[in-house]
C-alpha cells in the first residue's frame, strides 16, 4: 500500500510541475483537436478519445501532456483493477485453479502498475526508447494474466473484462506516445 501511495504522490508532482510549465492550448469550445490527432491511428479510438476527454488537463494538454494523462488512466485503471482482485481474494471463496489465476495476476497487475511508472518517469525526462518499452513491457503483463483467465473457470468474474480494458489502456497509451515520437 506504501508503494502505491508513494507512486501516486510521484505522478502528481511530475504532473503538477508539467503542467506548471506547459503552455495552454487555445480550446475554446472545451475540445482540444490534438485528443482526435493523437486517438487517429489508435485500435480502440472511440476508447481513446473518451479516456482522455474525461480527464480535465487534457482539455489544454500538447502531445507531451496527452501521452502523459493517456498513461496515468491506465495506471489509475491497472491499480482500481489490483484493489478489485486483493478484495475478490480476501472476500470471496473461490476455487483453488481460480485462487491461483487470481493470485497470478495480482503479481502481474503489481508488476504492470510499476512498469507504468517507469513509463511516467521515462516521459517526463523525454526517454522515449524506455517509456516504450515500459509500456510493452505493462501490456505483456495483462496479456499473461489474460493468458491464465482463458484456462480458468469463473469467467463469470470481472477480471477477464477489467483485464481486458486495462491492456487495451495501455496499448492506447502506447500508441499515443508513438504518436508523439513521429510527430
Amino acid at each position: 500500500m506504501r508503494l502505491v501511495i508513494n507512486n501516486v504522490v510521484l505522478f502528481v508532482g511530475i504532473l503538477c510541475l508539467y503542467l506548471s510549465f506547459s503552455p495552454p492550448i487555445n480550446a475554446a469550445d472545451g475540445n482540444n483537436p490534438l485528443v482526435a490527432q493523437a486517438c487517429e491511428k489508435v485500435k480502440a479510438k472511440d476508447l481513446c478519445i473518451s479516456s482522455l476527454m474525461a480527464e480535465h488537463a487534457s482539455k489544454s494538454a500538447d502531445l507531451a501532456m496527452l501521452a502523459l494523462i493517456s498513461i496515468k488512466v491506465a495506471s489509475n485503471n491497472g491499480t482500481n483493477t489490483s484493489f478489485y482482485i486483493k478484495k475478490t481474494l480476501d472476500t470471496k471463496k473461490l476455487e483453488p485453479a481460480v485462487e491461483q489465476n487470481f493470485q497470478d495476476c495480482e503479481d502481474n497487475y503489481i508488476s504492470a502498475t510499476q512498469q507504468l511508472d517507469g513509463a511516467v518517469s521515462s516521459l517526463a525526462s523525454k526517454n522515449y526508447k524506455d517509456t516504450k518499452m515500459f509500456l510493452e513491457s505493462a501490456i505483456d503483463d495483462a496479456i499473461t494474466c489474460d493468458n491464465g483467465l482463458r484456462k480458468m473457470p469463473g469467467n463469470q468474474l470481472e477480471l477477464p473484462h477489467r483485464n481486458i480494458m486495462f491492456r487495451q489502456l495501455c496499448i492506447n497509451a502506447l500508441d499515443v506516445v508513438l504518436f508523439l515520437t513521429t510527430s
